[in-house]
């Protein structure tokens, strides 16, 4: 619980809420990691301050409507995607998008609007040891701000041992520790084997009679 605890301050201390932390100019990018054994998830809350919302909302609404469907946050969103970085030891993978979500330009406009994706990689974690994972984000580093985060993995074969990010956090290096799988204790295998032992001798005893 007190690991949970510290896990969660970290995210609000990381993560203020981005309508009142960014200034008026950038494009505050936040990213939370998510490991786990099979995959990594990430999720990517995108606020563009007053200043920079008509930039930003121009590239994703292409029929300059001022109305966002489906496949324009998609079509944006995956070119967030092409912009970003996902290594696990060294080796490159493919990000998925999960989830594309969109503000309407009136909740832009006034700074306060969030664009929210998720996306995710099928990187396997199944060897146990030391693994390394890189993440990068250069998405509209012109004018943009960044904040990134690991959150504390939901099993408890997984330690996340160090993050290491640069000034601007738009990198981040995540040292990762999976422990090997749980085998029987001694004591319990011999609790078995006696066990099955006395069964034994009670189906003998009971033939014998």
């Amino acid at each position: 619980m007190t690991k949970l605890f510290f896990g969660a301050l970290a995210m609000l201390l990381a993560f203020p809420d981005p309508a009142s932390s960014h200034r008026l100019d950038e494009y505050l990018q936040a990213t939370r990691i998510a490991v786990a054994r099979d995959r990594i998830v990430l999720e990517i809350d995108l606020t563009p301050g007053v200043t920079v919302a008509p930039t930003i909302f121009s590239l994703i609404d292409q029929t300059g409507d001022n109305q966002v469907s489906a496949p324009e946050i998609e079509a944006y969103a995956q070119t967030v995607l092409r912009d970003l970085v996902l290594e696990v030891d060294g080796q490159p993978y493919q990000l998925t998008l999960a989830r594309a979500e969109c503000p309407s330009w009136i909740e832009m406009r006034e700074g306060g609007g969030t664009i929210r994706l998720e996306a995710t990689a099928a990187a396997r974690l199944g060897a146990a040891g030391r693994h390394r994972l890189l993440y990068e984000n250069a998405h509209q580093s012109g004018i943009s701000a960044y904040l990134v985060n690991a959150l504390v993995p939901s099993s408890r074969a997984i330690a996340i041992t160090e993050q290491r990010r640069d000034m601007r956090q738009h990198v981040i290096h995540l040292d990762i520790d999976v422990a090997p799988p749980h085998a029987p204790s001694p004591w319990i295998i011999l609790q078995g084997v006696g066990l099955t032992a006395l069964l034994v001798c009670r189906r003998r005893r009971r033939r014998a009679v």
